[in-house]
């Protein structure tokens, strides 16, 4: 394990995997947007090109994403978490080579007595579903072994502050789930 992220690889079985896609599928989709909080969400094709649906209602998925975020918090964070935001599940597709460009989830100067604390992702497809789409983290940071984060079920935790990538989907389609976890403002 790393001390700026964690990652379990293939951390959630196929069988899992399989029923989270099932579930989300049945969603409904939305063009996803960027921005800071809900008087500023726009949709902006130049920074990210996906499509999203909300699954943070699903229990037992809320369970499985916030189980990780704590282990990975216990293991090598030691933030101050209380409340999982929300579980996002993303598709990249290759016919519009959908990509999210360099970000942070942390909203700086956000209007909540919270902030974003960490960023969890679950890799729902096969890698040989989908070419491109590569999760890169900033440059200044040790990257997780790109082979390991791409296989069917890994999951990673890193803060949310931490400057991040999704590379082009050239072919096929990427699915993931995505969560942020979220604790009284930083100090």
């Amino acid at each position: 394990m790393n001390s700026i992220w964690q990652m379990w690889e293939r951390g959630v079985t196929p069988t899992l995997c399989n029923r989270i896609v099932e579930e989300c599928e049945r969603l409904q989709p939305m063009e996803a947007n960027v921005g800071s909080d809900s008087t500023t969400n726009t949709v902006n094709t130049n920074v990210r090109r996906s499509e999203v649906r909300w699954a943070g209602h699903i229990d037992w998925i809320n369970k499985l994403v916030y189980d990780f975020a704590s282990r990975a918090n216990r293991q090598a964070f030691g933030f101050n978490i209380s409340y999982l935001e929300d579980i996002q599940y993303t598709i990249y597709k290759g016919t519009d080579e959908g990509y999210y460009d360099w970000h942070h989830d942390t909203f700086w100067g956000g209007h909540t007595a919270f902030d974003r604390k960490l960023s969890l992702i679950i890799q729902l497809s096969d890698p040989s579903e989908y070419e491109g789409g590569q999760f890169l983290l900033a440059d200044e940071y040790e990257q997780p072994d790109p082979k390991a984060l791409s296989q069917r079920g890994t999951v990673f935790c890193f803060p949310s502050p931490v400057r991040h990538t999704v590379k082009p989907v050239t072919s096929g389609v990427r699915k993931s789930l995505v969560a942020w976890i979220e604790g009284p403002k930083f100090k």
